[in-house]
């Protein structure tokens, strides 16, 4: 081999080595692009549950979209962020797809669920991410509402395109 080929596979060597995905699920996945998703659910009845927050009741509609024109894998897990320390996060879930040009919704039961499943205590309100890994790029929104009671009307809603990350 020319010393100049040798080169060029060296190279090339050190871009393919990082692909590899640290999970057996993200490996199912590809999980080459990660989005982290800002989530906050539930009802701070209390400003000492959480100071930061205004007293109300708040929502997080995450929206995943395919914009590719085949199927796509993705997994997911749920990071929860309580005031003050360090929280847990489940475990990389088994790969689902989503098809070409579809989507899905992800809701704070749907979070709820996940962190129940892995036996992740939280209270009437948490926050933290839902960090989704794909091969491909996805788009991905956060919609963001909260009312003043649980029952209330929505008082604010907010969306934010979550940017992709390369892993």
């Amino acid at each position: 081999m020319r010393p100049g080929i040798r080169i060029c596979a060296a190279a090339a060597a050190l871009f393919v080595v990082p692909l590899a995905a640290a999970t057996p699920a993200a490996a199912q996945s590809g999980g080459r692009n990660e989005y982290a998703v800002k989530y906050v659910c539930g009802t701070n009845v209390r400003p000492t549950l959480s100071p930061a927050v205004a007293p109300g009741t708040y929502y997080t509609a995450i929206n995943v979209h395919n914009p590719s024109g085949e199927a796509v894998p993705f997994v997911y897990k749920v990071v929860l962020a309580p005031t003050g320390a360090p929280g847990g996060h489940t475990p990389l879930t088994s790969p689902f797809r989503i098809g070409e040009d579809g989507a899905t919704d992800v809701d704070c039961g749907m979070i709820t669920r996940a962190l129940d499943a892995a036996s992740i205590p939280h209270g009437p309100f948490w926050t933290g991410f839902f960090v989704i890994q794909s091969p491909t790029e996805l788009d991905v929104v956060a919609v963001y509402t909260s009312a003043a009671t649980r029952t209330g009307p929505v008082t604010s809603i907010q969306t934010e395109r979550v940017p992709v990350r390369r892993r």
